[in-house]
């Protein structure tokens, strides 16, 4: 990708404190035109505005941008194909943004794949979910030990008829996936919502459409402890990396906590938007959609958890003045000055601002409209280049042995260097770097740590080996369980191989964790992940004690409880399983095909998840294979439907091709309906023009064998 640097001219509006981009023939025309406050350019946070372009709007290009706060486009890409969703900086420095692949038609966001760049904006990776799954725009998150989290939807059939009047018979119901993946982009971690939620403990909405979204996920985050949140735009979770099971719940019908300071009604609504981050004081920050109807509007708000007595005290709000109602999108952002950061998404007003930036005291210091009304951002952040993060260095000349503090004036590294030995010329040089960014894609051996985003470079010259002690102080370099740290290395060139764990001591007289070194590189800290629980999966397909077409391939799915490292599959004809049809101890993703089955036979299953806990106990279940067939249930016979009305004709099958409907009178082919995909029911109007008559059946048969077929057990009337 070529980097783009432009300079554009601004006016400014001195009486306003406003400004506008002038007209540049070096813009492209379809740039979206920017209008800037600068409220206080004192109070103002450091770095520059991160949006995209997330609308289509006729006129205007899918953009990437980096804006100064005069509007100035520092750097800049256009998509061809499509918007994207959630352009930032991860904790690595890397920039990340979601690219569609298509949108969804039943929530919000869509399939995508999360593209990777370079400290220069070069594409250097595409990110996408495992198992058969396909990640979804709203978040993303690269963790500082390599690893990823990130989410998508599955549909499933279900029949909602039976638990919802006007329910759809044959309905594809959303659900959201959860996953954590390694370095190798394996599949570590895997949660999905239905395997904690039954049918009947839903509240359903919309349950009369062919797709229903019944979960929408926002936000993912890896929390202090290790473990998930998640959030929607009505709840917000916990969930536990060890087991799958679910923490806590926040807001929505399920909330858990108890609210301080603040009506319970009023803070109910609190917890939807598409924003909740652990804060490093240890409150959690909220961006609060408001409502769609345009009555409440878009808030930030600042809570303290108390997860062992479930209290959510209120701290901090900002309601903007005038109102802005960003009930889609949208996000919120604290700043190292205590400012906080707010994206608007997509404003319903006829011309909100698409971010701003106020002061802990709610004094609005910055804020940015997009000329065009209908011109969005998914969310807008503020940062810095990533070429221009957080960092100090001290370097120190002709050093000897004993011990060096690198630091000078206010410039501190928290680093310690007691040199024990070292050879090299005459002239000899120690430099020390200290990033605020975690390191780019580590690789460990054996299991990744969690690892303190922050790296620190030690290099030199005129030394050719070293025998040294690394000092680390706890205190500057935020660490909060320094009893638990290890210091790790790899060689400082180029950043690859894999970090090695050095033998770490901490004392606590002098806060700092100490190593011995024997060569220069990049050194990171890292404490022990939560350890491996071996628990037995969940299996999902096929359907429990069901049957399966003989002629076809059987897909056996299933989704691990807790941490994977592979899985452990036998499929037997045997339910002591004395014989294997299949035995794979190595499988690293889900589902497995099995290409080819025996007529009528009885299959036993069974899956051990394997972590370094070990192999799980067995998960087991059994399946048959039978001939294929349809069989027509509804109209089947006395039924009475009305000319110009909808009924669903419904029939159970197990084809994997297409279907074709026939309506019969006295037993013979009076219209072909339709031919769509076998999904057990479709929604059909009697034609007005049909006559009455007490004689009329449906056959539905395979679009690819005629013979195929089935037929109402009895007519049924038509009036």
């Amino acid at each position: 990708m070529k980097r783009i640097m432009l300079i554009l001219s601004v006016l400014a509006l001195a009486a306003s404190g406003a400004y506008a981009q002038e007209l540049d023939p070096n813009l492209p025309a379809d740039f979206p035109p920017v209008t800037t406050h600068v409220y206080d350019s004192n109070a103002i946070g450091k770095g520059y505005i991160y949006m995209a372009v997330a609308a289509e709007v006729e006129g205007t290009g899918y953009y990437l941008m980096i804006l100064e706060n005069d509007g100035t486009p520092v750097w800049f890409k256009e998509l061809t194909d499509d918007y994207s969703y959630d352009f930032k900086l991860q904790c690595n420095g890397l920039p990340t943004y979601a690219q569609f692949l298509h949108h969804h038609s039943y929530t919000g966001g869509g399939d995508v794949v999360h593209m990777v760049m370079d400290p220069d904006f070069g594409e250097i990776e595409s990110i996408q979910m495992g198992n058969g799954y396909t990640a979804e725009a709203h978040d993303f998150q690269m963790l500082p030990n390599g690893h990823v989290l990130l989410f998508g939807y599955y549909l499933t059939q279900m029949d909602l008829s039976a638990l919802v009047e006007g329910g759809y018979p044959n309905a594809l119901v959303s659900g959201g996936v959860v996953q954590e993946l390694d370095a190798d982009r394996d599949v570590v971690f895997q949660w999905r919502t239905w395997d904690h939620y039954s049918l009947e403990e839903m509240s359903w909405r919309r349950a009369d459409r062919p797709i229903v979204s019944q979960f929408h996920l926002n936000t993912i985050n890896m929390d202090v402890d290790g473990n998930i949140l998640l959030a929607t735009p009505v709840w917000v979770k916990k969930i536990d990396r060890q087991t799958g099971e679910i923490i806590w719940h926040l807001g929505g019908d399920e909330n858990e906590f108890a609210f301080v300071g603040v009506d319970h009604e009023e803070a109910s609504g609190h917890f939807g938007g598409h924003a909740f981050y652990r804060l490093g004081n240890g409150n959690v920050l909220i961006y609060d959609g408001g409502n769609r109807d345009g009555t409440r509007s878009s808030k930030v708000h600042e809570y303290k958890l108390d997860e062992e007595s479930k209290t959510a005290e209120f701290v901090w709000t900002y309601t903007p003045d005038p109102p802005v109602y960003g009930w889609h999108r949208g996000n919120a952002q604290r700043l190292p000055n205590g400012n906080t950061f707010i994206g608007w998404g997509g404003d319903g007003s006829d011309h909100g601002p698409a971010c701003t930036e106020v002061t802990p005291e709610g004094e609005k210091v910055f804020e940015l409209f997009f000329d065009h009304p209908s011109v969005e951002s998914y969310r807008a952040f503020r940062l810095p280049l990533p070429t221009d993060t957080p960092r100090v260095y001290v370097t120190m000349s002709f050093v000897g042995l004993g011990d060096h503090y690198f630091r000078h004036g206010q410039t501190d590294t928290g680093v310690v260097i007691r040199i024990n030995n070292f050879k090299g010329t005459g002239y000899s040089a120690l430099g020390v770097e200290r990033v605020s960014l975690a390191p780019v894609y580590p690789e460990f051996e054996g299991r990744a740590p969690r690892v303190l985003p922050v790296r620190v470079r030690v290099g030199a010259s005129g030394i050719s080996s070293i025998d040294a002690r690394l000092s680390l102080n706890v205190d500057i370099f935020g660490l909060t369980n320094p009893e638990e740290a290890t210091i790790y290395r790899r060689n400082i060139y180029g950043e690859t191989g894999p970090f090695k764990a050095l033998p770490t001591t901490y004392n606590p007289a002098t806060k700092m964790l100490r190593a011995d070194m024997d060569a220069f590189g990049e050194f990171i800290i890292g404490t022990p992940d939560l350890e491996h629980v071996a628990l037995a999966p969940i299996l999902i397909a096929p359907e429990s004690e069901g049957t399966v077409n003989q002629e076809l391939p059987v897909a056996l799915d299933w989704t691990p409880r807790g941490f994977v490292d592979g899985y452990h599959l036998q499929v037997s004809t045997d339910p002591g399983f004395g014989t294997l049809v299949v035995d794979e101890s190595e499988l690293k993703e889900t589902p497995y095909i099995l290409e080819t089955v025996e007529a009528g036979t009885v299959y036993y299953w069974r899956v051990s998840t394997i972590n370094e806990a070990g192999p799980s106990e067995w998960s087991v279940d059994v399946f048959e294979t039978v001939l294929a067939a349809v069989e027509v249930t509804v109209p089947n016979g006395a039924e009475e439907w009305q000319r110009g009305i909808e009924y669903f004709i419904q029939w159970e099958d197990n084809l994997a091709e297409d279907v074709v409907i026939e309506l019969h009178r006295g037993g013979a082919l009076l219209q072909t309906i339709d031919t769509v995909p076998s999904t057990g029911a479709y929604k059909w109007e009697a034609d007005l023009t049909l006559e009455a008559g007490t004689d009329y059946s449906i056959r539905v048969r395979s679009s690819v064998d005629e013979t195929m077929a089935d037929v109402s057990d009895a007519v049924f009337t038509i009036q």
